[in-house]
């Protein structure tokens, strides 16, 4: 058995700041040190150069295989709610009272007096999603929560991922070049 090749990337930010430091090895070892956390994961089956398999991944792959989908983003949970109350009332599925009562039970869930108030919130904690869920009327409330993989995960996927598809695609480059020119007869 042979020993396997170790690919080691220092990745920089196009203004020239640290982003992280991945090594790889062609058994199908990952491993990163990065500002967006540290991760370490084994393809033992790539189906391929390893290096190629890595500089394919898409985000939300990498994401599903470096964190689970258990982060609470209040933002979105709120921006569902409020749009699902807006899409019901614009399709008649609520009448204007529904949709103020709507409304209301979101305002009383985040504290606040009224529904005017409740405007200039932009989150809702997973506490006050609960209490909304047991006060409102909305059909299947628990249903308009959102839970995402952590912001971490989500930029380390956003951040060094592309980064590294880069440099190794131009270290594949470099080396299919290079192997071009050794086949070449000079004369």
């Amino acid at each position: 058995m042979t020993e396997p090749t170790i690919y080691q990337y220092r990745l920089r930010t196009p203004a020239g700041a640290w982003l992280a430091d991945v090594v790889m090895r062609s058994d199908g070892y990952f491993s990163t040190v990065s500002d967006w956390g540290n991760y370490a994961y084994r393809w033992p089956r790539p189906g391929g150069e390893f290096r190629a398999f890595v500089a394919r991944l898409g985000a939300d792959y990498v994401c599903s295989t470096l964190g689970k989908r258990d982060w609470w983003d209040g933002t979105q949970t709120l921006r569902n709610i409020r749009e699902h109350i807006l899409e019901w009332r614009k399709d008649g599925s609520y009448t204007k009272a529904e949709a103020a009562e709507a409304y209301d039970s979101l305002a009383r869930a985040l504290g606040c007096w009224d529904r005017k108030e409740a405007r200039d919130y932009n989150e809702i904690a997973i506490d006050q999603f609960s209490v909304w869920c047991h006060d409102t009327d909305v059909e299947m409330p628990y249903e308009l929560g959102h839970y995402d993989y952590p912001p971490e995960v989500r930029g380390f996927c956003r951040e060094v991922m592309p980064a590294l598809a880069s440099a190794i695609r131009e270290q594949l480059a470099a080396e299919e070049t290079a192997t071009a020119d050794r086949e070449v007869p000079h004369g």
